[in-house]
């Protein structure tokens, strides 16, 4: 989490930057009292002339402060650092009960089971379907750039795909595979500590399905999946030497 003071800083920008206008000392304060922070008048009035010679805010006048270029910078580090070690937390929680080996023998059973079922997949989706398809990785791409995370996009789109399959026995042997609902957040994590973007290959795999060419989205699977193997060997790789 952030530390006491940077918390109260985040606040304080955080009231400034939804103020409609310039906001003044006293409501700041009220607004901070609300949120639980013990705090004096006279205590946010220094704070306040701190965040004016870092230049995150500008005083206007007798009207009170605005947020400045520099302050919506400060404020999307100091929520980016907060994202950041809520992921590390909650990682370390999913990674519990996940070995390598684990990992790696559910990767190999989906490679070979859900490459065949994107291959169906291009051969048996409705156009609404793809249209779906389409929204739910737009939806996955928008919020992994934003800082996010997108561990329920994944299983989605990864689920679509075995509806549009239309082949009851593969679809139910992947749902049995993909059953542990912490596999999908892990492995988000592992991608983001090596620097894997899973919605890049979510792309190949939807044009494959979309020109329905059953080889182009088995192969593009097969990539996909491989590429998580591959991500995984790397992230113990590095935990190891780290």
């Amino acid at each position: 989490m952030l530390s006491d003071k940077e918390k109260l800083e985040y606040d304080m920008l955080v009231i400034i930057r939804e103020a409609c206008q310039a906001i003044g000392c006293g409501a700041i304060c009220v607004q901070l009292q609300e949120q639980g922070h013990s705090i004096s008048e006279a205590t946010v009035g220094r704070l306040l002339r701190d965040l004016d010679r870092a230049r995150y805010t500008a005083k206007t006048g007798f009207q009170g402060r605005t947020l400045s270029a520099a302050g919506v910078e400060r404020l999307a580090h100091l929520a980016s650092k907060q994202r950041g070690m809520q992921w590390g937390v909650e990682f370390a929680a999913a990674l519990q009960g996940h070995t390598k080996e684990q990992l790696l023998e559910v990767l190999v059973a989906r490679r070979a089971i859900e490459s065949e079922l994107a291959a169906l997949a291009a051969v048996n989706a409705t156009a609404a379907e793809v249209e779906k398809l389409d929204s739910i990785m737009e939806e996955q791409r928008q919020i992994i750039a934003a800082g996010g995370a997108a561990a329920q996009l994944d299983v989605d789109f990864h689920a679509l795909i075995a509806q549009m399959a239309r082949n009851r026995i593969l679809m139910a042997a992947v749902a049995l595979i993909r059953q542990d609902d912490q596999l999908s957040p892990v492995l988000e994590h592992i991608r983001r500590q090596v620097n894997s973007a899973a919605y890049i290959d979510h792309r190949k795999i939807y044009q494959g399905i979309a020109g329905s060419s059953p080889v182009t989205a088995r192969q593009a699977m097969t990539e996909h999946i491989d590429k998580l193997i591959d991500d995984v060997e790397k992230y113990w790789e590095q935990s190891s030497h780290a």
